[in-house]
Order: C-alpha cells, then structure tokens, then sequence
C-alpha cells in the first residue's frame, strides 16, 4: 500500500509566545499537517504547555511531541495530559513516544539510565497504558515496570489519537511496528549520544536493512503503518556539493555517505521532489519531519507533493 505524502514540522524555542505562535501559524499556512517538539532538557521550550500553546494559535494542524521521552513521564499522568491536550485542540494531538537515549538528559535529570532493552520494555508497557485509560472501560495494569490501579480515567480524547514510535536498532523498530501507528526511521544511538558511530546508520544501505525488520515484525499490519523519517538537514542550493562535504565533516562520514543518505536533503527543489518520490518508492516512507531552518525551504515541495 502506497500512503500519500504528508509532511511535518519542528521547532524548539522561541522568545516570546507571539514567535512561538508565529511557527506554528507558519506551518500550518504552509501545509504542513503537523507542528511538534522535541523533548530534551537543553536550550528549549517545555514540551506540554509548549504544546497546547501551539494548538491554540492554530484551527487544523496536529501537534505533539517528537518524541517524549518515557522515562521523563510518569505515563498515567501523561495520559491524562495527551487526552486533555486533544479534548481543547479538537481531536489534534498526535503523541509521540521514545524511549530516551540521550545519556546528558538522565544527567540532567538525576535519572539512571537503564539499558536499552530495560528502556524498550518500559516503552511497550507504557502504550498499553495510556492506550488502556484513553479506553472506555475501567483500566488497571499489573508488569515489570508500571502498575496502574484500576481507574476509569478522564478526560477521555476525542480522537483516536496516534502514537509514532521511532527507532534505529533492531528492538525498538521491532517494537514500533507491533503497537504504534506512525514507524520514524532513525539512525541508531551508538553509546547513547549524536555521533560519527551512530550517523553511520543513516546510510541508504542502512535504512533497507531497517524497514525490513519493520517489515517482518508487522506482518499483516504493515500496510497500515505510516512510515515516517525525520530530515536532519534541508537546504534547496544549485550548488549542493560543498553543503554536503561541511555536513559530511560535521558528521564524521564520507561525503558519498551524507549525499545519498535521506535524513539529509540538499539540492534544487526538483532534486529534492525526486529523492522524496524515490524515497517512497524503495521504503515506502511518506511521512516527511523537518527540523524549523527547513520549513521554508520544503514549502515548495510540500505544495507540491502533499496528499498525492
């Protein structure tokens, strides 16, 4: 199954709430069909009131985060937070969901950070909770990492709310394809950080290796997943070669690398089309995520290829 194109913004911070309402104006406006951050404890905005603050600024536009870490949010309280963010947005939360990976937000945090498969498990248990209060019935859950005494929890959201779960590895994409209904596709966190290790993962050969797990632990669903991929860089440039030999030495990877792995996007707006029509057609991903320096720059493209 073929899923047409949709295409989601990003941003982290803003100086007043009127720039703040500005970027989510703007991407609505440009007709992008959601505006989300992400959730970390550097240099950025809270992502609850951040949220609805975004929501209230806009009529159509889903918002969310992208992705909440888990472990940051206890996730009966965060249920309780989603359904109330989709009751006053009129259905638009879209709620997404990691397991946490940066090891100086544990820092942070005073958090430990367990191990990635401790860290994957809380993750699971934690959408069968919140997907169990958002339910009709009453609601208790008894596992290895939570326990829920039975509640029939309020407020109730309006829509079935939808639930991204990205990943690299091989367990969390696993995971990702059995219970959520949105898959991001991300390079792998090696050693828990942004590094030369885990940007390696971006490669192109990478990425088939990565929807074929995806491909097997859906089974019959897969046709029903949206396959999602967020771009770490887009710049439109007639001249693409020395943008993508910077980001190649930022990164730590050879520029053949950066040039054809797709969470970076440089090139004319037609080149760019092409790549994302090409995109869809090897991985069936049609989901596209920009960081906020992109949101202008795709506009064409978004215009262009959106719902198709």
């Amino acid at each position: 199954m073929t899923h047409a194109f949709r295409f989601g913004a990003k941003a982290t911070r803003a100086t007043s709430g009127k720039e703040w309402r500005d970027l989510a104006k703007q991407a609505e406006d440009l007709g992008y069909v959601s505006f989300q951050i992400d959730d970390h404890f550097g240099n950025q905005l809270a992502p609850v009131p951040a949220i609805m603050a975004a929501a209230a600024a806009t009529e159509r536009i889903l918002v969310g985060p992208h992705v909440a870490g888990i472990d940051f949010r206890n996730p009966v309280l965060f249920a309780k937070e989603a359904a109330t963010i989709d009751l006053l947005s009129d259905g638009r939360m879209l709620l997404g969901l990691g397991a946490g990976w940066s090891k100086d937000d544990y820092a942070i945090a005073g958090i430990e950070q367990a191990n990635a498969a401790t860290r994957i498990e809380r993750l699971g248990e934690a959408v069968q909770i919140m997907r169990g209060l958002w339910g009709a019935e009453p609601f208790s859950f008894h596992g290895a990492h939570y326990s829920v005494a039975e509640v029939n929890a309020m407020p109730k959201p309006i829509s079935n709310i939808p639930i991204l779960i990205g990943g690299g590895g091989r367990k969390l994409l696993t995971l990702a394809a059995q219970q959520a209904d949105i898959v991001g596709i991300n390079p792998q966190i090696v050693a828990r950080s942004i590094n030369p290790r885990s940007m390696a993962t971006a490669a192109a050969d990478v990425v088939d290796e990565k929807i074929a797990w995806v491909k097997e632990a859906a089974g019959d669903r897969f046709g029903e997943i949206e396959l999602q991929l967020q771009l770490f860089k887009t710049q439109v440039t007639d001249d693409p070669q020395p943008v993508i030999e910077a980001l190649a030495k930022a990164f730590g990877l050879p520029p053949e690398v950066v040039a054809t792995a797709p969470f970076f996007q440089v090139g004319s707006v037609q080149q760019i089309t092409e790549n994302l029509l090409a995109m869809r057609e090897r991985w069936g991903i049609s989901y596209i995520v920009c960081q906020n320096d992109g949101t202008q720059a795709l506009a064409p493209i978004v215009a262009q290829l959106a719902g198709t």
